[in-house]
């Protein structure tokens, strides 16, 4: 099947969350998946980073993408690594994917996540290090960032004391 990717603006948010509540209605361990907030989720397309789109054929969204810059915030996930005030501001969080369960099969967290590569890329925000948290009994997830290029660096307790492996890319 084939795809286009496009960055979400604000008229996509209410695909974007029938997905992701789909996607998490769907899902047998929903400790993988951590959902956030319609307010969450407008702060983030409005302000925040941006989202990545997959879009089928009949223009339905099939998946979404969050990339989040973090800034020198607490949230941000290289101070796992102690990162300096420079580089955590030249951090990225490949935070949230998620695809409607009609679309599953088609790589679409890959592709999205290397669609997203490329509009850093091309945006001028890179060289910058990309970081993802993963489920660690998440096989499809990790699997697909391990593919990518994402390195394990650590296995913390986030997002109120679930196991996540978190992962590293530099992107160049």
């Amino acid at each position: 099947m084939n795809f286009t990717f496009r960055t979400a603006d604000m008229k996509d948010l209410p695909q974007i969350l029938h997905i992701m509540h789909t996607a998490y209605d769907s899902m047998e361990r929903k400790d993988w998946f951590v959902i956030d907030t319609e307010d969450y989720m407008k702060e983030h397309i409005a302000a925040h980073g941006f989202t990545m789109l997959a879009i089928a054929e009949d223009g339905t969204i099939a998946g979404f993408f969050l990339i989040k810059f973090p800034g020198n915030t607490e949230e941000n996930l290289g101070h796992l690594l102690q990162y300096s005030k420079d580089r955590l501001v030249k951090t990225v969080h490949m935070d949230m994917a998620a695809v409607h369960p009609d679309f599953r099969g088609n790589h679409l967290q890959s592709r999205m996540l290397l669609a997203a590569e490329a509009e850093l890329k091309q945006n001028h925000f890179s060289p910058c290090s990309c970081m993802a948290t993963v489920h660690p009994e998440n096989r499809f997830s990790l699997n697909n960032m391990l593919r990518n290029g994402y390195e394990l660096q650590l296995t913390a307790s986030l997002y109120g004391g679930l196991p996540r492996h978190v992962l590293l890319k530099i992107l160049k």
